[in-house]
């Protein structure tokens, strides 16, 4: 075979694609970064970073080009086999230069030993998968410090009692708006532990960027560039080394193997004219999340992968989680006008580690802060009395929210298949996702619910209102599981370095190498998982940040 048209190929430009692209490309190999989503940022990989095309508009954020549509690409849900099928949005995250951090809130903490250790440190949980990872903490570490250093994290060491032992933050935290503010006052007073939320959310002019100016718009994408997407982060970065090719609106259909299935030689993809064409690589890496890699997967499958690409164990697609959110939403008498700032400024860690009761369960992350804009204030009004509630403002100047980030045990029968009938506009079978909460996951909500609830009036709300999404499509944007991480081929689909056990230059970047959901917000950790794996790629004898 001739020389690859580049040394790697990444399929997806989001948490994982971009760092990974990142990294290849500052240790000198010839990246290629597929999109299928276009490119928001006229100045990406130029001398000066400049403002990018999104803007504080919700009715365009919530139809900009930037979002999953559901119309050309939808996906299909059941809540288990034989259930009702529901076609459209499911699960939707960016499909644009940057993908999912684009649009996030940008949570950015860092896992504590104990997610790494889950079964080791509370057990194994009936009916559900649960594993220790095949990495510890201290293997993730210097990850965190090479990815925080990168994106831009604020934050403050030593505020969290229960994280692990870390130097200081790029960034100190930004000012605290008063949502935040309240409910922080309001836990504390209970004997909870809040603190600064870390977050890739710039609080001064950091590496060419400068600092939130607190529209509250993060949900639609930051005009300014202050948010730490991976786009004008890692990728701007990458494409001024030379040696990254960014492919925007160019989606990959499938996986192409050699005619051993032992490597693969590149991919197939349609590009902006419609054309179908080939790309060759030395290496190929998967970031397209963990719904849209498993699918692939499946979809690219040979006389030598029968069952999908790398799926020997058949566990590609399996073990699908999303985490468990719940909330308590706080109104109350004085304004705090939390749509205002950043979406969440404070958390606490409490619940993730043991009370000592007999009855523990593990809870997760809790998030102090929340906000309502005026459409989706306005859409929940009844119309008689539509005017007067919006002029009062009730919803949008006056809550704050308590949310938990739970635990989503690995279950099998959750889980990315190919539809047998859908067909998304490229033709190809669209993901199916079946799921449906497993009942160690409703402990933890029937648990720690009334226990938010406490806080938000200890905070001083009025009224307190629960939202736990107990039936229905889950809408999270956490994807996570579908192509665990694992040292036994026989139950994983990739090894600790995130790399198909079964195919030798197949490398998975995404939040579907987790074998577990871990208690707290995965996009920092999933970056530096993808800049551990390129690492590695690029260097096996010193992967070393």
């Amino acid at each position: 075979m001739g020389t690859p048209d580049f040394d790697v190929a990444i399929v997806g430009s989001g948490a994982g694609g971009g760092v990974a692209a990142w990294v290849l490309a500052s240790r000198g190999l010839r990246v290629a970064l597929l999109e299928k989503g276009r490119n928001p940022y006229p100045s990406l990989g130029t001398a000066e970073l400049r403002g990018s095309l999104f803007g504080n508009d919700e009715i365009r954020g919530n139809r900009h080009y930037a979002f999953h549509d559901p119309f050309i690409e939808p996906r299909t849900f059941r809540a288990g086999a034989g259930a009702p099928l529901h076609t459209g949005a499911v699960q939707p995250l960016g499909v644009t230069v940057g993908g999912g951090p684009v649009q996030y809130d940008a949570d950015s903490p860092r896992l504590q030993q104990a997610d790494l250790r889950l079964l080791t440190t509370f057990g194994p949980v009936a009916g559900a998968d649960v594993v220790d990872w095949p990495i510890a903490y201290a293997d993730l570490a210097p990850y965190y410090d090479e990815v925080e250093r990168l994106i831009g994290v604020q934050g403050l060491a030593g505020a969290d009692p229960f994280a692990e032992p870390r130097g200081p933050y790029p960034m100190p935290p930004g000012y605290p708006p008063k949502g935040g503010t309240l409910l922080a006052a309001g836990a504390a007073s209970l004997g909870y532990h809040p603190h600064p939320m870390p977050m890739a959310v710039n609080s001064m002019f950091y590496r060419g960027r400068p600092p939130c100016v607190n529209c509250g718009f993060c949900a639609f994408g930051c005009p300014v560039n202050a948010k730490g997407s991976t786009a004008v982060t890692a990728i701007h970065d990458a494409l001024r080394t030379g040696r990254c090719t960014l492919l925007s609106e160019c989606c990959v259909t499938e996986l192409l193997l050699e005619p051993s299935g032992a490597r693969a030689s590149g991919v197939r993809y349609v590009d902006p004219a419609g054309d179908v064409r080939t790309l060759t690589a030395g290496h190929v890496v998967l970031a397209a999340n963990a719904i849209e890699t498993a699918r692939l997967l499946l979809a690219s499958a040979t006389p030598s992968h029968p069952e999908g690409v790398g799926n020997g164990s058949g566990l590609v697609g399996r073990c699908l989680m999303f985490h468990i959110v719940f909330e308590a939403v706080g109104v109350f008498d004085e304004e705090i006008r939390s749509y205002r700032g950043r979406i969440v400024t404070h958390s606490l860690a409490d619940f993730t580690v043991s009370d000592g009761s007999p009855d523990y369960v593990r809870g997760g992350y809790v998030e102090l802060g929340g906000q309502i804009r005026p459409v989706r204030e306005g859409a929940s009004y009844p119309w008689l009395l539509h005017k007067g509630l919006m002029v009062s403002g009730r919803y949008r100047r006056r809550i704050g929210s308590v949310a938990m980030m739970g635990e989503d045990v690995p279950v099998r029968d959750n889980c990315v298949e190919l539809d047998p009938a859908v067909r998304d506009v490229y033709g190809r079978p669209v993901a199916r996702i079946t799921y449906a909460r497993h009942p160690h996951d409703q402990a933890v909500v029937d648990r720690y619910l009334p226990r938010l609830r406490e806080i938000a009036e200890a905070a001083g709300a009025v009224e307190v209102l629960e939202v736990d999404e107990r039936t229905g499509i889950p809408d999270t944007k956490h994807l996570l599981g579908t192509t665990r991480m694992g040292t036994d081929p026989a139950t994983s689909v990739t090894d600790a370095w995130g790399r198909l056990h079964e195919v030798e230059n197949v490398w998975v970047a995404d939040g579907g190498v987790f074998p577990t959901s871990t208690a707290f917000n995965p996009t920092l950790t999933q970056q530096a998982l993808a800049c551990r794996t390129a690492a590695y790629l690029a260097d096996p004898e010193d992967p070393h940040p």
